[in-house]
């Protein structure tokens, strides 16, 4: 039996170099592509015609513009998810096998250049193509960035480990919207840019952002696929007084088609509910911003405070739902949390004021906030080890499949229905609420399943000396 000192040496989870330059990479991608969100929308229609002054307060954009760019819009945030779909488990499976640090650094470069190719582009071919790229690299980095994490905590900590994860992430998209709104307006007011070089500034700005993560990955990130690691196996933790000890396994040589039955339903639950909500998430994304900019306000700096303020709120509740999940339980904040997010969304073609818009986005994002650090650690819970970047691969493709069918069906649902009237008894609402009360029940199902089919997964309970000790598992 080894000796304690043969244990891979404690750390605070807050304080392992390794664990945070994968959250600040996030961090900043998500700044980056934070800075151009409020104006991708503005930006299509203005590479196409439909605008030929800078947007700002006072005025929306007419409803009869916004529907037909819809499913160009939907078009082209589809291509982002299509090639991301297609190469999510396989670049997970290489990372098995050659390594997560090579993927990653590969698409964090990627992500640099395609951002400087947006500000240049001409017309919607140009977006679309990039788009398309876009997501190649998104599938080198998102679900392998996340395996690596999940090599790094170890099981004991990963709901709080994803709940760092997610805090430090939203960060940068958090603070990108508001930034971004900001540079539109100086581009617009200061600058004095027309239609569209007004809104190519802060592509150019979110390239330079997420260029210093392609230096942190390549000085601080070690290796952590299994593969590539000499002892690779279960990890076994035993309670020794102040210290964690992990005690090294034989290899595991399972494969995927030799998973037991129960984690085989189990996984395969996993990707029908990530199909339900790619759905679900892929109808939202692209109806929020066309719903804003037709019916709210087309002031982009404001749409970016809203987004921002929002996600702020949301990201409070990351890290203390990541830790009520270590402590009692994954499944139920999970499924509720993304249950009450759902509602939210439901609720939000029914506003028609800033305040009443910007009251129920910061429901939405608390919602997610609370239900995502549980939701992934209980997949983390499930996916075998050694198989944990090929599954996470998988689970991603199957949420990018629904997430690429989302914008085509929200893109032509928007056309069709914001342009009518509902009649609902004695009551007239506007039939853009139904591709979100479409969105809404999707993702409720998708929590549902998740209730229903998937069992409780309570972490081994064991003495610690600091409660926010981790061993790094690699």
């Amino acid at each position: 039996m080894p000796s304690e000192s043969a244990a891979p040496k404690k750390a605070k989870l807050y304080r392992n170099p390794k664990v945070m330059v994968l959250a600040l990479n996030a961090m900043l991608v998500m700044l980056g592509f934070g800075l151009v969100g409020p104006s991708l929308s503005f930006y299509l229609i203005a590479l196409e015609g439909g605008l030929t002054q800078p947007p700002g307060p006072g005025y929306t954009v007419p409803n009869e513009v916004v529907a037909q760019y819809s499913v160009i819009f939907g078009v082209m945030m589809a291509a982002f998810m299509a090639t991301r779909t297609l190469l999510a488990r396989f670049w997970g499976g290489i990372s098995d096998e050659y390594g997560r640090k090579p993927l990653l650094l590969t698409g964090l470069v990627g992500y640099v250049l395609l951002l400087f190719a947006f500000g240049a582009a001409q017309n919607w071919i140009h977006l679309l193509l990039i788009r398309a790229g876009q997501g190649v690299v998104s599938a080198m980095v998102w679900p392998v960035a996340q395996a690596a994490l999940m090599d790094i905590v170890g099981s004991k900590a990963r709901g709080e480990g994803l709940g760092l994860y997610m805090m430090v992430s939203s960060t940068g998209y958090i603070i990108g919207p508001g930034l971004g709104g900001f540079l539109y307006n100086f581009s617009r007011d200061v600058l004095l840019l027309p239609v569209p070089h007004v809104f190519r500034v802060p592509y150019y700005i979110a390239a330079a952002i997420v260029l210093p993560s392609v230096f942190l990955t390549f000085i601080i990130l070690d290796e952590t696929a299994p593969a590539k690691n000499d002892e690779s196996g279960v990890e076994v933790v035993i309670d020794n007084g102040p210290a964690l000890v992990q005690i090294p396994a034989e290899p595991i040589e399972e494969t995927e088609d030799e998973m037991n039955p129960k984690t085989r339903r189990l996984v395969n639950v996993l990707y029908i509910m990530a199909a339900t909500d790619g759905i679900a998430m892929g109808l939202g994304q692209p109806l929020f911003q066309l719903y804003l900019m037709s019916r709210i306000t087309t002031d982009i700096g404001l749409l970016g405070l809203i987004i921002s303020g929002a996600g702020a709120i949301g990201m409070f509740f990351s890290i203390p739902s990541g830790r009520y999940a270590d402590r009692h339980g994954r499944k139920g904040l999970a499924v509720s949390g993304a249950i009450g997010a759902r509602l939210s969304l439901g609720v939000l073609p029914l506003t028609s004021t800033i305040p009443q818009t910007s009251g129920v986005w910061v429901a939405q994002s608390a919602g997610m906030a609370v239900s995502q650090p549980a939701m992934r650690a209980l997949q983390a819970d499930i996916v075998p080890w050694h198989l944990r970047g090929k599954l996470f691969g998988t689970i991603q493709a199957f949420f990018n499949a629904g997430a690429t069918l989302g914008p085509l069906v929200g893109g032509g649902l928007f056309a069709f229905f914001s342009l009518t009237t509902l009649q609902l008894g004695p009551l007239s609402i506007g039939g853009v609420v139904i591709p979100f009360w479409i969105a809404a029940v999707l993702g409720i199902i998708s929590a549902l399943l998740v209730w229903f089919f998937v069992d409780e997964t309570h972490p081994t309970k064991i003495v610690e000396a600091d409660d926010e000790a981790v061993i790094d598992a690699t």
